[in-house]
């Protein structure tokens, strides 16, 4: 299992980690979990760890478009983790075309980006 989903209800957090390849199916029951956990919060702050990424099936990229497009409204801040060294400068470029409040953190900053993401406003 390539990606893992953890809840912080009294929070409003949602942790999702991936090592390896996603497939389609743990894309799908992740976001099904994402998609619940919005609609009981109505907002979510998002870490996001890549501690490997060995790609995904292609037949998730439209689902991942929809889903976007539908929810990044009510996802206010986003911290993705990572020393896969492409993923921070694409997540800054994407974090520039939406309203989610988006930091890039290195691995040995992961504490940190927990503690930003609780911080409060």
């Amino acid at each position: 299992m390539a990606l893992h989903y953890k809840e912080f209800p009294s929070e409003g957090i949602v942790e999702i980690r991936v090592d390896g390849k996603v497939d389609r199916q743990e894309y799908f029951n992740a976001i099904n979990q994402l998609e619940s956990f919005i609609f009981d919060h109505g907002t979510v702050k998002l870490i996001e760890i890549v501690d490997d990424f060995d790609g995904f099936d292609p037949r998730i990229v439209w689902d991942g478009l929809k889903f976007d497009m539908k929810y990044i409204p009510s996802i206010t801040h986003c911290a993705i983790v990572s020393d896969v060294g492409w993923i921070a400068p694409l997540s800054k470029a994407a974090g520039a075309l939406v309203s989610t409040k988006l930091r890039t953190f290195s691995m040995a900053d992961l504490d940190a980006a927990r503690a930003w993401v609780r911080a409060p406003e």
